[in-house]
């Protein structure tokens, strides 16, 4: 597993997530027609998402908020086959690879992390939250008919921090939106500031990890089974089992 934030879990329902996205943010979340998927949503629940795959991102379009799906990754011009899934929030607005992009939402139920001991072992953990987690992200078309996406990152805070060094760069919700509503309609500058900040509040406060499966770490291994708690020997509470 090379670089942070390569995989996470989404599988809770459109229903679920415009409801919780709707109150996260102060205002209407509008889900797209269709995107392919099935039994109440927008495109198939996964439990290992990784880049190349379809993802679910809220952004401001024609004026409302727009759940929809994306390509997690862009493509990286100067090799051909790589995606650039993270962009590093500290320099993200100053890297040509990024330009042209918008703001966006990138959601999920929660993110795989791989813990290195001291030597040089690697142990799966999820990172859950209080329900869905809303994260920085940037969106741009490729041309070819695709939305594209990619995660902005931020150093890594309590009580996470020991897993790993950098993480998903979290933004709060709250009545007027919060950190969330103002990085999709802030400018400049104020994007700069948000992207190059860590993340705070309730919603950071409220994360914890847990050990997984290892069979995470293959991509084509994808289902509710990876949540099992390794440690505790139980499914993942987050599906309410």
């Amino acid at each position: 597993m090379a670089g942070m934030c390569g995989r996470y879990v989404l599988f809770s329902s459109t229903e679920t997530l415009v409801s919780a996205l709707t109150t996260r943010l102060g205002e209407q979340v509008h889900p797209v027609a269709s995107g392919g998927g099935s039994g109440g949503h927008i495109i198939g629940p996964s439990w290992n998402t990784a880049p190349t795959h379809r993802i679910l991102v809220v952004r401001r379009f024609r004026g409302k908020l727009m759940l929809g799906p994306a390509v997690w990754g862009y493509r990286a011009p100067w090799s051909p086959g790589r995606v650039l899934f993270n962009a590093r929030g500290e320099t993200a607005f100053d890297k040509a690879s990024f330009r042209g992009s918008e703001p966006a939402l990138v959601v999920m139920d929660g993110w795989y992390e791989w813990y290195v001991d001291g030597a040089g072992a690697k142990t799966p953990y999820l990172v859950v939250g209080d329900g869905v987690l809303t994260v920085a992200g940037l969106v741009r078309p490729d041309g070819e008919g695709n939305l594209r996406s990619t995660v902005v990152t931020s150093r890594s805070v309590e009580p996470v921090a020991w897993l790993h060094d950098r993480m998903p760069r979290l933004l709060s919700g709250g009545q007027d939106g919060g950190e969330a509503l103002h990085w999709l309609d802030g400018d400049g500058p104020s994007l700069r500031a948000l992207a190059s900040s860590p993340p705070g509040g309730p919603d950071t406060a409220a994360l914890q990890a847990r050990e997984v499966d290892r069979r995470v770490g293959d991509v084509s291994v994808n289902g509710p089974e990876l949540l099992r708690d390794v440690a505790g020997g139980r499914p993942g509470d987050i599906m309410g089992e």
